[in-house]
């Protein structure tokens, strides 16, 4: 009887291990499954002129189900911050680094290491990787090539507002709510830099910069920066890095690029995970895809980009080759940017224009 029990007990032992085993292998399949079909909510200001659509279908392709959130970048952060308690996306990319070191600041970025950080030069990546850099950005003032030849063009910002000959003949921001917008006044100010000035600033940085606005001219309603340079209706305009090879295609212009002495604002934007109770294996997939050497090549030759990851950097377009050369890095001092940035914007809204 005592060795019927023993092999009674053994048995039901066994059993239960192996129903066990069976529950435990039924619930990772579950997991792995409710994952797949997760939504990643992305918030973002590098997703317009089409490359929301394309991020979308190629993200489809790997199986991820994505929601696009289309924002310019002061925008975006200014509701990442409303949203800090309750935060609705997942993943946010295309800001720059100082924006990005503010929410980290914030508590608002969970810890991830992506699987390509190491493709990366570590003097790009966070140390304690709450953001990871994507793709190198400038930001510089353009002009047709075609009606302005080089040893004709202004050399820096202040030629325009002191040239009586080029008062309304150049673009300037209508607000400061993009990242572009935002380094084409930093860039400007930095030159000014005074500890006992207006916000780190000289008083002759904020008369020079109001005279920058007042003697400008906003975009008119349905044009773009490259189409008033190509039916010239201005002289001068500004853009962006990755938006070169794009304008210059649609309108069949060559653009002229204009490097200051002091070179013009380079940023990386980045990529990140926002903190929440339950950060879901699709976000991190996610952002592990997004900065690979395979999307990130397909990102840079359709679109301009000048991606970090150096296994992506041989699809990076020749143009923009051509503009990283003739173009210096400003140095600056973003934490000095990042500290005064909202109250310069806040100064420009309010009294210069309102």
């Amino acid at each position: 009887m005592k060795n019927i029990f023993k092999i009674f007990f053994v048995s039901a032992l066994f059993l239960g291990i192996l129903a066990g085993c069976g529950a435990n292998k039924s619930n990772q399949n579950t997991s792995k499954s409710a994952s797949k079909n997760e939504k990643v909510v992305v918030y973002s200001n590098a997703v317009s002129n089409g490359r929301g659509d394309f991020l979308k279908k190629e993200a489809e392709k790997k199986g991820f189900k994505i929601e696009i959130v289309d924002l310019g970048g002061n925008d975006l952060f200014n509701r990442l911050i409303a949203e800090k308690d309750a935060p609705v996306a997942d993943v946010t990319f295309g800001m720059n680094q100082m924006m990005f070191s503010t929410l980290k600041k914030k508590d608002m970025l969970a810890t991830y290491t992506p699987k390509w950080i190491d493709k990366v030069d570590k003097k790009l990546v966070d140390k304690d990787a709450k953001f990871s850099p994507l793709s190198e950005a400038r930001v510089f003032m353009i002009y047709n090539s075609d009606k302005i030849k080089k040893n004709k063009a202004v050399k820096e910002w202040k030629d325009l507002y002191t040239n009586n000959d080029l008062k309304g003949k150049y673009l300037v921001p209508a607000n400061l709510g993009g990242a572009t917008s935002n380094a084409v006044v930093f860039s400007q100010l930095l030159n000014f830099k005074d500890k006992s000035g207006k916000m780190g600033i000289s008083n002759e940085g904020w008369k020079n910069i109001d005279k920058f606005f007042k003697n400008g001219t906003v975009l008119t309603e349905g044009q773009t920066e490259a189409s008033e340079l190509a039916n010239g209706d201005v002289d001068y305009a500004y853009t962006f890095l990755s938006n070169v090879p794009a304008i210059e295609d649609k309108l069949g212009v060559k653009l002229g690029v204009v490097n200051p002495p002091y070179g013009v604002p380079q940023t990386v934007e980045q990529v990140g995970i926002l903190k929440k109770k339950h950060v879901s294996v699709s976000t991190k997939k996610f952002v592990d895809w997004l900065g690979t050497a395979e999307f990130q090549g397909k990102w840079a030759k359709k679109f301009g980009l000048s991606p970090v990851n150096r296994d992506a950097q041989s699809s990076i377009d020749p143009r923009i080759r051509e503009i990283m050369k003739e173009t210096t890095p400003q140095d600056i001092d973003y934490n000095f940017v990042n500290n005064h940035l909202s109250k310069w914007d806040e100064n420009i809204e309010l009294n210069i224009l309102k």
